[in-house]
């Protein structure tokens, strides 16, 4: 069957913007809360539960679908966040919309781990990176855009009509690809490659990035508080320069993916500095609040690159197994920014908000070490270079 790569490409970016959009309810944590009946922490829990299972089985769910023909697995995936959407909208025990949360976070590393590899399947030649950063243009959009309607709604409709608008965008996704998309076969061998996932270039790179998404979140997700109780930003003020940071973030997943294709080895050294260094510079700069927002800004476009980055290295390392791949990508990803949350609340606790910058800077500096070592001690095989 003839298809359009563009088309095809074009269906997975939405699909990965629906199947993200559960990940921006953090904005509705109060009205979960009322909802349920249930206290601030529990529905902390119910809006991390996603993180977490992703992080989880991000390491085997991907490889075990990778056999399965293409489009079979993108409905099945679909049908199960439909299902579970319903499900979560109709409930009023958070222990079923939890476990239907949970069910729907266990395929989503599939998903877009096999939507990755499909990219870079179909991708004509001199283009695999573009789409690959289309489909994580898609991810960041499915947060950033997701995060605001998602809030709104519920801010003036409730918890129901939020969740509504997430079934909505993946009914969508699943009417797309059942109508347009062509049957692609999947992988012949789909054997947990164990002997490759114990070799020393995959654990140290694998340490290495991980500190990416860990540094960057103990900063990223403590900058609303610091931006209140430091810059002085309040209400509508707040909510639309977070919002500026998100289009900032998405230029950034944009330039990270040519900057690779590029300059691949400087882009992956340099990246861990300067980053590193835009957190010092805001421990120092606090209090000229001129220089705070620029700074935010320069972070927010760094912050974007980031999801290019863990993916090429992943890639590169585990070339022989994409859907391994791109499952341990979203495995480091979610559970860095898990990490990341935990460490950062400990700090913002126990030593102020302030010190959120210090520890980032540091995580950073250690994944630029060992990058250094990795790259260009172990020399592994970068796949432009």
């Amino acid at each position: 069957m003839k298809y359009s790569p563009k088309l095809l490409l074009y269906i997975l970016m939405l699909s990965s913007l629906a199947i993200n959009t559960p990940l921006s309810i953090i904005g509705i944590i109060s009205q979960i809360s009322q909802y349920f009946s249930t206290s601030i922490a529990v529905s902390g829990l119910y809006v991390s539960s996603f993180t977490f299972t992703i992080a989880v089985c991000g390491l085997f769910v991907p490889v075990l679908f990778s056999k399965y023909e293409r489009k079979r697995v993108f409905l099945f995936i679909l049908s199960v966040f439909a299902i579970s959407n319903i499900a979560i909208i109709f409930t009023k025990s958070i222990i079923v919309a939890s476990f239907f949360r949970i069910l729907s976070a266990v395929f989503y590393p599939a998903f877009i781990s096999i939507g990755l590899t499909v990219c870079e399947e179909i991708a004509p030649e001199g283009e695999k990176q573009d789409y690959i950063t289309k489909i994580l243009l898609g991810i960041s959009v499915g947060s950033i855009v997701g995060l605001p309607i998602t809030t709104g709604l519920g801010t003036i409709f409730g918890y129901q009509a939020a969740m509504s608008w997430i079934f909505a965008i993946n009914f969508l996704a699943l009417v797309l690809i059942f109508i347009f998309f062509p049957k692609i076969p999947g992988r012949q061998e789909n054997e947990m490659p164990l002997s490759a996932l114990r070799s020393k270039e995959f654990i140290l790179a694998s340490v290495a990035i991980i500190m990416m998404p860990i540094g960057a979140s103990i900063v990223y997700n403590y900058l609303p508080y610091f931006l209140q109780t430091v810059s002085h930003i309040y209400t509508y003020k707040l909510s639309i320069f977070l919002f500026t940071y998100g289009i900032f973030s998405i230029a950034g997943t944009w330039l990270g993916g040519k900057l690779i294709v590029w300059k691949d080895k400087a882009t992956l050294i340099i990246f861990q500095l300067v980053c590193g260094f835009v957190f010092l510079a805001l421990y120092f700069s606090a209090d000229y609040l001129p220089l705070v927002l620029a700074l935010v800004l320069v972070f927010g476009i760094l912050d974007g690159m980031g999801y290019n980055l863990i993916q090429y290295i992943e890639t590169s390392v585990l070339f022989f197994n994409l859907e391994l791949a791109n499952g341990v990508f979203l495995s480091i990803l979610n559970g860095g920014i898990a990490l990341g949350i935990a460490i950062g609340g400990f700090l913002v606790d126990g030593f102020g908000v302030m010190s959120i910058f210090i520890f980032g800077f540091a995580f950073l500096i250690i994944a630029f070490f060992m990058l250094v070592y990795v790259i260009y001690g172990l020399k592994i095989n970068l796949k432009y270079s």
